[in-house]
């Protein structure tokens, strides 16, 4: 519906059309309820400047044009005006400008005629030329390639599954380096800790540790149950050692016999360490020792632990805390002369291990983040030095001179000393040294050692 107030642009049909189109307009704006629809009429002036009026039908304030031939049979731009005429009254339209489009000239061609003879029997010896072999070959050859396109889409299939698998894994990677899965303390009272330390191991001698009975051979046999025989190596460390890896029930067919249910044992793991640990306030000298820790957790039965060998056994009991004595004070004035003790194994090489002792042994990165000083023996100034190692031959100093200390030497001071260092590797021991501005070779410290495991796969294998 086109609105006569407005000055508007109307498409009228293209070249050659004859009564196709409605053009409606609305012209009660012309009327005004005050001249009858017989008063009306629309004058058209073609794009060639023709002018003249044209039919139109009236209906309910609509008038309806209908461009015929005569209308559209010149391409352009031609204007269309609608007035109202009565009596002496005179009123016209807005602007109206007409579009004509070109089109084709009206006539049907003829169709082409059939193809000639020599066309065609042009087509029907190129069609004969044809080696059927070579067509053969070629379908062939596009076969093949389809083939190998397929086995590349698998390959490709293939190795965006493996993508996404290694995804995962890296992701579970990432997480665990940045929250570690588990915590726990050095010692705790949870389970408990024993030592065996040897000073001489012959052809015969034994250990017995709960049922189960080591005993120290120059061959191996074959055990009954309940019995593990161990080769005597070449000398006193690596007997020990292997006894370690034994009660662990590390598989070693050429040093260690397993008899029926003794691979591991049962009741406890076992560590070796040549250097000086404790067991509570009881001190282990440095040799060539066993340091044992509980399987089980809450248990208070009495686990039997005895050996024939020459050695000095410390029984298992529960521990709250480490004990670092200061053997390295000497008397002089302001402790001037006091010096570092020895190093001091907290965790053992190969002991930390993801979910405790109770389970498969898989070793783990960890750090340790936070000793807390149980008690001392004074208020001397005391600095203390973190160091690991993997063979306890050569020692890593990770933390230097960290300050430990209370003005008060009451018990169960459970003062927490905040650590930052480099994440240990797995496989590593923890190991400390002390010393003070005091002079008293008998003082010591008690310290309890909190640390992180973070696993260094997701699938580790057991330590051995």
């Amino acid at each position: 519906m086109i609105d006569l107030t407005k000055a508007v642009t109307v498409f009228i049909g293209r070249r050659g059309e004859h009564n196709y189109r409605n053009i409606e307009f609305d012209v009660s704006s012309l009327l005004e309820d005050n001249y009858p629809s017989a008063s009306l009429n629309a004058i058209y002036k073609r794009p060639d400047g023709v002018a003249y009026p044209v039919v139109t039908n009236y209906a309910d304030g609509v008038l309806t044009w209908q461009p015929n031939a005569t209308d559209t049979s010149f391409v352009g731009v031609g204007r269309l005006e609608i007035r109202v005429t009565y009596g002496d009254v005179v009123g016209k339209s807005a602007r109206i400008l007409t579009i004509v489009e070109d089109a084709l000239v009206d006539g049907i061609a003829e169709p082409p005629e059939p193809p000639a003879q020599e066309w065609l029997n042009k087509v029907l010896s190129a069609l004969a030329e044809l080696d059927i072999d070579e067509i053969n070959n070629l379908l062939n050859l596009t076969y093949n390639l389809l083939n190998n396109n397929y086995d590349l889409l698998n390959t490709t299939h293939n190795l965006v599954e493996d993508t996404r698998e290694n995804l995962y894994r890296r992701t579970g990677i990432l997480l665990n380096h940045l929250h570690p899965i588990e915590t726990a303390s050095a010692p705790d009272m949870i389970s408990r800790r024993a030592a065996i330390t040897f000073s001489n191991i012959a052809n015969g001698n034994n250990v017995v540790i709960g049922m189960i009975t080591y005993t120290f051979v120059t061959a191996l046999g074959s055990p009954a149950a309940n019995n593990v025989q161990v080769l005597i190596q070449d000398t006193l460390r690596n007997t020990v050692k292997t006894l370690a890896r034994a009660i662990r029930g590390i598989d070693d067919e050429m040093n260690i016999a397993y008899g029926i249910g003794t691979d591991p044992n049962p009741i406890c793991t076992a560590y070796w360490t040549s250097q000086r640990f404790s067991i509570g306030s009881t001190t282990v000298e440095a040799g060539e020792s066993l340091f044992l820790l509980e399987r089980a957790e809450n248990v208070t039965s009495v686990i039997p632990l005895s050996s024939t060998a020459t050695a000095i056994i410390s029984d298992f009991t529960r521990s709250a805390y480490s004990r670092y004595i200061l053997s390295g004070n000497v008397s002089g004035s302001g402790g001037a002369n006091s010096v570092r003790g020895p190093l001091h194994t907290i965790l053992p090489i190969n002991s930390v291990v993801i979910g405790g002792q109770g389970v498969e042994l898989y070793t783990t990165a960890y750090d340790c983040h936070l000793i807390t000083l149980c008690r001392q023996s004074d208020t001397s100034e005391k600095e203390l030095d973190l160091y690991i190692s993997n063979d306890e031959e050569t020692f890593t100093r990770i933390q230097r001179s960290t300050p430990v200390g209370s003005n008060t030497s009451a018990e169960s001071l459970h003062i927490h000393i905040q650590m930052r260092q480099a994440r240990v590797p797995a496989g590593y021991g923890l190991y400390i040294c002390m010393g003070s501005d005091g002079t008293s070779s008998n003082a010591y410290c008690d310290l309890k050692f909190t640390y992180h495991l973070y696993p260094v796969h997701l699938t580790p294998e057991p330590n051995d």
